[in-house]
């Protein structure tokens, strides 16, 4: 729609042009989001909910000649990010290590119709001795007996929606975010084996 078409009308009163302009304004887009966050993120890290000129989400590519990034906030629904040489990168080594589909927390600055990150966090990479992880087999034997016969306590780290849909049984509550919070939940006993699951690490 062309503002100077209806404007310049001249069979129109200043009064009309006048509304017909507010009528135009009121259509705009709305002003960008402060904060642009995948659903998923936003389950484990509450506190992601309070940021400000942030994109949280799954990192998709990155284009050196453009240097920029896209960052998928859930569905369809692609946030493109330039970047300097002064943005800074969190838990990779640099912008390159970025790998599809990595767990991205971007904060930016918005300069002109551009929105660019200043820092980069990714998700850290969890590594866990071999001697530390349980194979399904054996964990199976254990529910199997249950947690007082096996000795055992067990833990389903993920959030509570992914917990009430469905877990092991036996397994006990305590999301990740929570687990300061909770940790009066864990036996007394230093000996007791402590068993953790969640949906899977980077």
């Amino acid at each position: 729609m062309k503002t100077t078409s209806i404007l310049s009308r001249p069979a129109l009163g200043l009064g009309a042009a006048a509304a017909a302009l507010a009528l135009l304004l009121a259509a705009a887009p709305p002003a960008a989001a402060k904060l642009m966050a995948d659903q998923k993120c936003l389950k484990c890290h509450s506190e992601v909910k309070a940021m400000q000129d942030t994109v949280a989400g799954e990192f998709q590519s990155r284009s050196g000649k453009a240097m920029s990034i896209v960052v998928n906030v859930g569905g369809d629904k692609n946030i493109v990010l330039k970047y300097t040489k002064a943005t800074s990168v969190a838990n990779v080594p640099n912008i390159k290590a970025l790998k599809k589909p990595i767990p991205v927390r971007v904060s930016y600055v918005t300069k002109g119709s551009d929105l660019v990150a200043t820092k980069i966090v990714a998700k850290p990479a969890i590594k866990v001795p071999k001697k530390q992880l349980m194979g399904v087999k054996e964990l199976a034997a254990l529910v199997a007996k249950g947690p007082q016969a096996g000795g055992f306590m067990l833990v389903d780290s993920r959030p509570p929606i992914r917990y009430n849909e469905g877990h092991i049984p036996g397994s006990m509550m305590i999301p990740f975010p929570k687990m300061p919070d909770m940790m009066g939940k864990l036996p007394k006993d230093k000996n007791k084996l402590l068993i953790f699951y969640c949906e899977g690490f980077r």
